[in-house]
């Protein structure tokens, strides 16, 4: 069973990053009109290696999202399937393939980190305040004292998704710093 204040974490993922057209439900549009914001933002054009990258990962992460959590196979997630997803333990690997994409999506230099700016820059791109996504990004990197690698953000991201401590540092790995 999903304590609340997983169920506020989880439901927040699927509006503010999955759900971008707000219509209720998650469809391979959504993902489309996340790459075209990305790609507005970052400058990147339709046809150029960069596009063609975040669009395949983007469609990536769609095609597995179908896979482990539409289960009636609409070609939708509903809430309510997004919410189950991450009560079953058997998807792993979607878990995994999120992570390290969102891991990936926000270190926009490659160089292993994720620092302020990017992390504020990919906040930003999905809604979310400056103000807020710096005073996340100063939550999950203890001030600036921690560097965001994979390693660290893999600690942030089984918080965000496992704990239900209101006060643990991973619930700001989107943006956010506090959940009702």
């Amino acid at each position: 069973m999903v304590s609340e204040l997983r169920k506020n974490k989880l439901n927040y993922v699927f509006d503010t990053f999955f759900d971008v057209n707000k219509d209720g439900s998650i469809e391979k549009n959504d993902f489309e009109l996340a790459v075209e914001n990305i790609a507005r933002i970052r400058g990147y054009k339709a046809g150029d290696a960069n596009y063609k990258d975040v669009n395949d990962r983007f469609l990536q992460i769609w095609d597995k999202l179908r896979i482990f959590a539409d289960t009636n196979k609409d070609n939708k997630v509903s809430r309510e399937e997004w919410l189950a997803l991450w009560n079953e333990p058997l998807n792993e690997e979607w878990k995994q393939l999120y992570m390290n994409f969102m891991f990936r999506l926000q270190d926009t230099s490659g160089d292993g980190t994720i620092d302020e700016a990017e992390f504020t820059n990919v906040c930003q791109t999905f809604g979310i305040s400056g103000d807020e996504s710096k005073k996340a990004f100063s939550k999950i990197s203890g001030d600036g004292k921690v560097d965001i690698d994979i390693k660290v953000y893999e600690g942030l991201w089984k918080d965000y998704f496992s704990s239900d401590d209101a006060a643990a540092s991973g619930n700001s790995i989107f943006g956010k710093t506090s959940f009702p």
